[in-house]
């Protein structure tokens, strides 16, 4: 991302000492180094082919008469303090307190993937969970499901179509596709995405996203609310900004970009090199 790239340079200028230029840094030796930003993205043809596997249909099919009546939001992150995912968790208590109609027709699922990070936080991350089914929950609701684990792919793509939002509050992140995941998987229904300021992603969305500080629980309160009652009008316009963006900057165009530059920097080198 360009806040990214210019982080960067900033810091090989006040570190290292070196100089800056319009696209990159000059050396101490006179070597002038590029310095570019590329999106990364997913193969959107590559999604689409295991989108449409028909496994995905009938797991779609479940889980829309599964969760009938009820608000379906979607959590996929890795269980370490960067990925925010206790802010979520707060942040959806708060909206719960706020709007208790919603409390027996919402449910939050939250997969939560295995990493090395030390226990307490998900001692942490349990204590919001049973806290809010304690609370909310009933015998036929439980508003929180929490998967501690990751789940095949096709369940993945089929949680993700099924969605009436998602939910992403890293409170630092690089792209994040699933992100982009999620946009290309809600071809049909076009729910809301709920990101975080701090992920790559953020800016290339165009305000396609609603934007969340998460640290700022009841703005994700907010944002949850704006997202269910959110008009479908609205959600076909962010929609479509989302999905613009996810196919402009696929993993063929970060591809081909890169390569283009690299190309255009060995160029330029070579054309400043002394002949012999």
């Amino acid at each position: 991302t360009f806040a990214y790239k210019r982080h960067f340079v900033q810091t090989a200028r006040r570190v290292l000492g070196v100089e800056s230029s319009a696209n990159g840094l000059i050396l101490e030796d006179g070597r002038h180094v590029v310095v570019g930003q590329y999106a990364m993205g997913l193969d959107p043809v590559g999604v689409e082919e295991k989108w449409s596997n028909a496994s995905v249909g009938e797991l779609i099919e479940f889980l829309k008469d599964k969760y009938a009546g009820n608000h379906l939001l979607v959590g996929r992150d890795k269980l370490d303090h960067v990925k925010g995912v206790r802010q979520k968790l707060l942040g959806y208590e708060c909206f719960l307190n706020d709007n208790p109609e919603f409390a027996s027709k919402t449910v939050l699922i939250q997969i939560a993937l295995t990493t090395a990070e030390h226990n307490e936080l998900q001692v942490q991350v349990m204590d919001v969970v049973n806290r809010i089914n304690s609370s909310f929950g009933t015998i036929e609701h439980q508003p929180v499901v929490f998967f501690h684990k990751d789940i095949p792919y096709s369940h993945y793509l089929a949680l993700l179509s099924t969605a009436d939002a998602m939910m992403i509050t890293s409170l630092r992140d690089g792209m994040n596709l699933t992100s982009h995941e999620y946009v290309l998987c809600q071809r049909e229904k076009h729910s809301p995405l709920i990101l975080s300021e701090f992920v790559g992603t953020y800016g290339a969305f165009n305000g396609g996203a609603l934007g969340v500080n998460p640290m700022d629980t009841r703005a994700i309160a907010q944002a949850i609310k704006d997202a269910l009652l959110m008009s479908d009008e609205e959600k076909l316009d962010r929609w479509n900004l989302l999905h613009r963006q996810v196919l402009i900057n696929c993993a063929s165009s970060f591809v081909s970009s890169f390569v283009a530059d690299i190309e255009s920097a060995h160029a330029q080198a070579n054309s400043k090199s002394p002949t012999a």
